[in-house]
């Protein structure tokens, strides 16, 4: 059996959130000026951000938002609320791909491979950040759960995908990084999970994916040898 078909995950695996997260953090500190202790410049709160995220990003956004409290970015403290929708705006304005991105999933098109996304979050958002990192053409089918109705860990986006590629799911691989959303949710609908070793955040009891690299840009070697050998 050959695999004819590539479907992602996209925050951590196509578009580099914490580049991203250091890249808004001048406007982040505009909009939390009255609350940011005084030593917290630009520079500081952008690596705050990418190391909270880094480290508790698969707790949810309210957990982030506690380590950012607790390493002592504010003072006094806002509301998470504020925090959130915060970011949510600015994620409308700042998206930044990995620097491999665009080449990787050219040479998977070029193998002969179909490409899909599956991605969790508000639509209107992913749509936004597939516009600003120039990807909402890239693939062959594109599903935002937002939209769709239904997140991921449900099986729903999984099986959906594959019947809109036209590809049955034990012939596609689904690379991401989320260990619940992405590897264990995947494997469970019949794809090949990839696991996509990007952030520092465990989750317990939940089995890896066999295969697993530390970037998307390791992909392309690791389907040619797939293809030659697969599982």
């Amino acid at each position: 059996m050959r695999y004819e078909g590539v479907v992602f995950d996209l925050d951590h695996t196509l578009f580099d959130r914490y580049a991203t997260l250091k890249a808004l953090s001048p406007e982040f500190c505009k909009l939390f000026d009255d609350c940011l202790t005084p030593d917290m410049d630009a520079k500081k709160v952008g690596e705050h951000l990418a190391d909270s995220d880094k480290k508790y990003i698969y707790y949810g956004w309210s957990k982030v938002f506690e380590d950012l409290c607790n390493k002592g970015m504010f003072n006094p403290l806002p509301a998470y609320e504020r925090y959130r929708d915060a970011l949510l705006t600015l994620f409308q304005r700042h998206a930044i791909p990995f620097p491999f991105t665009y080449s990787v999933l050219e040479e998977i098109r070029n193998r002969g491979l179909k490409l899909g996304l599956i991605t969790n979050g508000k639509g209107y958002i992913q749509a936004r950040k597939l516009q600003l990192l120039k990807l909402s053409d890239a693939f062959d089918y594109a599903l935002l759960c937002g939209e769709f109705g239904v997140q991921k860990p449900d099986r729903a986006p999984f099986d959906h995908m594959a019947k809109v590629l036209g590809i049955p799911a034990e012939k596609l691989l689904f690379v991401g990084d989320n260990p619940v959303c992405d590897v264990d949710a995947s494997r469970k609908a019949g794809y090949t999970p990839v696991e996509i070793l990007t952030t520092e955040c465990k989750l317990p009891d939940v089995e890896s994916a066999r295969l697993q690299l530390k970037t998307v840009e390791e992909l392309p070697k690791l389907i040619d040898r797939l293809q030659k050998a697969p599982l």
